[in-house]
């Protein structure tokens, strides 16, 4: 069973600093192949503004998604980060925010579960 540092661990290291680090081959290693994934824009860049949420079904439909922004990540200069998390059984819930240039900070909440060790769904929203 996995533990909530796991947890931490799994979405942080490999999701989130994946896709800080432009590696979304690394970023969607976090994800189960049928992963339920749904994101609202937190940080405006791009031509990405907050409102409605994009959804994506499956580990590769994410992987294209988040490919087609490396270039507009690496620009946009921002981080995610992890700051609270509750977890159990499989599921749980977490605060985070993403921090650009100058420290301004855009806080988030994500829903999410997990099944055999991997992120099998996760929607996040910003607050």
């Amino acid at each position: 069973m996995t533990t909530r540092a796991e947890a931490i661990r799994l979405i942080q290291a490999t999701y989130y600093d994946g896709i800080d680090a432009g590696d979304m081959a690394r970023a969607t290693s976090a994800l189960h192949p049928d992963v339920d994934w749904s994101h609202a824009q937190v940080w405006a860049h791009h031509g990405f503004e907050r409102g409605e949420a994009s959804g994506c079904r499956g580990r590769q439909a994410v992987y294209d998604l988040l490919s087609a922004r490396v270039a507009e990540l690496a620009q946009a200069r921002i981080t995610h980060r992890i700051e609270d998390m509750v977890f159990e059984d499989g599921r749980g819930a977490f605060l985070g925010y993403v921090e650009g240039p100058g420290g301004m900070r855009k806080p988030f909440m994500v829903w999410f579960e997990l099944s055999d060790g991997l992120v099998s769904r996760y929607t996040l929203r910003p607050l």
